[in-house]
């Protein structure tokens, strides 16, 4: 009767660490970042890949983000872009790529970049 828990019943159920990504971009250039354990971590490695090649601080926006999952985005021919994050690698292209395609380019949208975070790639 004195209240004492046993392990079992004060462990609360463990859940699986966080593993961010995030994708940056500016005028066609790139930068992605997976398997952070923060969602700033991600964003700020993402962002920094992203100005080194564009060769100006700041000039980069974070699209998306994503923990354990996948993100990808999609350009038009005119400037034209989409976003998606989803379960896998396929499903995140094929949705960047529509909403990319939504906003009517002259030409298909192509994918500019998609990575997984905590996925292994799948």
């Amino acid at each position: 009767m004195g209240g004492i828990a046993t392990a079992a019943e004060s462990a609360e159920p463990r859940q699986p660490p966080q593993l961010w990504g995030a994708i940056a971009t500016v005028d066609g250039l790139y930068g992605y970042a997976f398997d952070h354990p923060s969602r700033a971590s991600a964003e700020n490695a993402a962002r920094a890949q992203c100005e080194r090649k564009a060769a100006r601080a700041g000039a980069c926006t974070v699209r998306t983000t994503f923990d354990r999952a996948c993100g990808a985005m999609a350009t038009g021919n005119f400037g034209e872009w989409g976003v998606a994050t989803a379960p896998t690698v396929a499903g995140a292209r094929k949705e960047a790529t529509a909403q990319c395609n939504s906003h009517l380019p002259t030409e298909p949208c192509k994918v500019l970049v998609a990575v997984c975070s905590g996925q292994g790639g799948k």
